[in-house]
């Protein structure tokens, strides 16, 4: 019923093993909670490595006992969920951005079960022990923009994000607010992306930003970041793996989290005091549901007062000192002013 492949989470689990300090001959105590990881085949591989390698954290300090259900086919999800669902887990956790109303009907015939799913819509009072997250990264985005405008020589900058998304329109926005307090006077070059990634549109939309000068892009869409690496555009991404060498010209990289929140549904269940809640402000940088990935040898072509701002602002962020704007309007590029 796991739908496994070989390739699937190994990476993520093999480091995870390989980092642990659980030694062969240490006890790992009893587990304490049941928990099943549901993976759906749409997912986005980084989130779902992110979610996975917490639990299996959790399992390795002995917290709970651990089963994942991957790749999970879109025409078997009401099926396998509903499956695992009559398997007397805890919690379930996974994403259902794709499958939103399937998800909360199969939770409306079991309302004793608990869930913890990444979804865009509120969940609706009768479902109890039905709670949600996102990966709210846009803490990580507005550095991402302090550190790329330090990074553009040019002074213009591009960004590739998804049409219609809340979340894509937030990161963006926060983005420009990270470069625009650099300079407020740089360029940002906009483009949204509807549905899958067209590889020649890509190149077609990259020719046209490197045209106007564009020496740096965030491909908050992820994917794009890999039709960049023949280019001279150098590139920060979004919540995707990150090559270890910086290869494909990516400065760094915005992380997603979901230990702190997987932490606070545990706790909440040791409490007896699960509920319906939505958990999204613990992907936030106060809490350490994101961060980016060190800049390696690109720390020396961003200037030192620009490095200190990006320092200065995570620290605020973590200490409640500064709270990085929300919006969730349609962004515009920014060319000429």
């Amino acid at each position: 019923m796991r739908f496994l492949t070989k390739r699937e989470f190994i990476s993520g689990t093999l480091g995870l093993l390989a980092s642990s300090q659980l030694g062969r001959s240490q006890t790992v105590r009893s587990y304490e909670l049941k928990v099943a990881g549901f993976y759906p085949e749409s997912q986005n591989p980084a989130i779902a490595e992110s979610i996975h390698n917490s639990a299996i954290n959790s399992a390795l300090r002995g917290d709970i006992k651990y089963d994942y259900y991957s790749g999970v086919p879109e025409h078997d999800f009401e099926n396998v969920l509903r499956n695992v669902s009559e398997q007397n887990y805890d919690l379930i956790i996974g994403d259902i951005f794709d499958f939103e109303d399937i998800a909360r009907s199969i939770a409306l015939d079991y309302r004793s079960q608990s869930y913890l799913f990444g979804s865009y819509q509120p969940t609706p009072e009768y479902l109890t022990s039905f709670s949600i997250f996102e990966n709210y990264t846009h803490d990580a985005a507005y550095i991402a923009g302090i550190i790329a405008s330090g990074f553009s020589q040019s002074q213009v900058l591009g960004a590739f994000g998804t049409l219609y998304s809340a979340n894509s329109y937030r990161n963006l926005n926060a983005f420009i607010q990270g470069a625009k307090e650099v300079n407020s006077q740089i360029n940002i070059l906009i483009e949204l992306i509807e549905g899958n990634i067209d590889p020649v549109a890509i190149a077609e939309k990259l020719d046209f930003q490197k045209a106007f000068g564009v020496d740096l892009i965030f491909a908050e869409r992820a994917g794009v970041e890999k039709h960049t690496s023949e280019t001279d555009i150098h590139t920060i991404s979004n919540v995707s793996k990150p090559p270890e060498d910086h290869s494909g010209r990516i400065v760094t990289t915005t992380l997603w989290h979901f230990q702190p929140t997987f932490n606070r549904a545990l706790n909440k269940l040791r409490n007896n005091n699960f509920k319906t809640e939505n958990m999204r402000s613990y992907s936030g940088m106060m809490y350490g549901g994101c961060s980016l990935t060190s800049l390696g040898n690109y720390v020396n072509r961003i200037p030192p007062d620009v490095l200190e701002k990006a320092s200065r602002r995570i620290y605020e962020i973590r200490n409640e000192n500064y709270e990085v704007a929300t919006v969730e309007l349609l962004p515009v590029s920014e060319l000429g002013r």
